[in-house]
């Protein structure tokens, strides 16, 4: 009994040219939430420069994740104080200062709603 083989994939012919009117947008870059919205309340400028300078140190921080994941962004800022050279850790003691101020209220026992009786 023969094996069936796959049928090898088209090669690809690289990059094409999109066919954009001239004079419109080709990328629109915004926030759709704002800052006090995302679960790390944080300007993305000040993420982004966080990017670069743990960039410029050889370690990854991505910014879509530092806003909006709470527990890699502590990580990264955390990191990057304890090892960080130069500038990066007084940004990454600001950005936990920041990151430490919004935490979710529901993780402390002390203030969690006791439920209501039926």
């Amino acid at each position: 009994m023969r094996s069936r083989r796959r049928p090898s994939p088209l090669p690809s012919l690289g990059p094409r040219l999109a066919l954009c009117p001239p004079g419109s947008p080709r990328l629109v870059l915004q926030e759709w939430l704002a800052a006090h919205e995302r679960p790390v309340q944080v300007a993305l400028t000040e993420l982004e420069r966080f990017s670069a300078l743990m960039a410029a140190q050889g370690w990854p921080a991505h910014v879509s994740r530092l806003a909006y994941d709470r527990l890699y962004a502590g990580e990264r800022f955390g990191f990057a104080k304890r090892v960080g050279h130069g500038a990066l850790p007084a940004l990454a003691r600001r950005l936990l200062v920041a990151w430490r101020a919004n935490r979710a209220p529901s993780g402390r026992p002390e203030q969690r709603v006791p439920p209501q009786d039926r």
